[in-house]
């Protein structure tokens, strides 16, 4: 999701990751959801979370608040955010930061969103580090403070984040909070775009057409562009076809050749 100041807010890790269910293994929950059996994970949950499993009780809530194969209750998944979080937990305090920062099931709050990634982030869950800077950036709910908003995502960055990663790329190509350091931003696109993130795709491709950070490389630019097309990434199409009009046809198709076969590397950070 990207807000009118073109930061990308909140969204940018999915409040409902399904990737991120099952953070401790609960009954049979697990297994069951992982087998598209979603009746028994939502029954194995649910009696776990009413006996205080706050795993289960973050596990339900995704469940709910998605609708995903169950009817969607979106106050209910607040109140188990609400109550794991209370416990301490770390997933559920990153989640109910999110709830509060999108406004969704409660008033839109970012102070109250800040407190609840601060304490997500205390106990090491680097998603929080870049929500936290995501809030610097825009200002939303504190004072606008670039220096800040580059400090945890580079905290982000650090530990394989790919929108922390690609965040900071951002400020230090344009220099917002940190000396502007094309070199340094290239090196940060390139991690996330690796990792299959498509905004860094995009840029890398742009960084390698300018010659931004890298000696200019045409082939590279329509090759990270193609992928990012792949990644459907939008905007892209009037840059890729500038580039393949000024190359052979046999360098246009080993760029797309290439990333039609191109696959994620994710970092071995995380």
């Amino acid at each position: 999701m990207i807000n009118g100041t073109g930061i990308r807010i909140f969204g940018t890790l999915g409040l409902l990751c399904f990737s991120a269910f099952a953070i401790a293994d609960t009954a049979s929950g697990t297994a069951a959801f992982r087998k598209g059996d979603v009746a028994t994970a939502y029954r194995d949950w649910k009696a776990a979370a009413d006996a205080g499993d706050t795993n289960a009780q973050v596990n339900l809530a995704l469940l709910l608040a998605a609708g995903k194969g169950v009817e969607q209750d979106v106050p209910e998944a607040m109140r188990l955010f609400s109550v794991a979080a209370d416990k301490g937990n770390p997933q559920a305090q990153y989640r109910l930061g999110q709830m509060y920062a999108k406004g969704w099931g409660v008033e839109q709050d970012y102070g109250l969103a800040m407190q609840w990634f601060q304490l997500a982030a205390a106990q090491g869950d680097d998603r929080a580090d870049t929500n936290i800077a995501t809030l610097y950036e825009g200002g939303f709910g504190v004072e606008q403070d670039y220096a800040s908003a580059a400090y945890y995502y580079r905290l982000a960055a650090l530990h394989g984040l790919a929108p922390g990663e690609y965040s900071l790329a951002q400020l230090l190509q344009h220099g917002k909070g940190v000396k502007r350091d094309p070199a340094e931003a290239f090196k940060w696109y390139a991690a996330a775009a690796k990792q299959g993130y498509g905004p860094a795709q995009a840029q890398l491709g742009e960084m390698y057409a300018k010659g931004e950070g890298v000696a200019a490389d045409p082939e590279q630019a329509l090759f990270w562009l193609q992928v990012a097309s792949i990644s459907h990434e939008k905007g892209i199409e009037r840059r890729r076809a500038a580039l393949a009009a000024r190359m052979s046809a046999a360098e246009v198709a080993k760029a797309q050749n290439s990333a039609a076969t191109w696959k994620p590397v994710l970092s071995a950070t995380k």
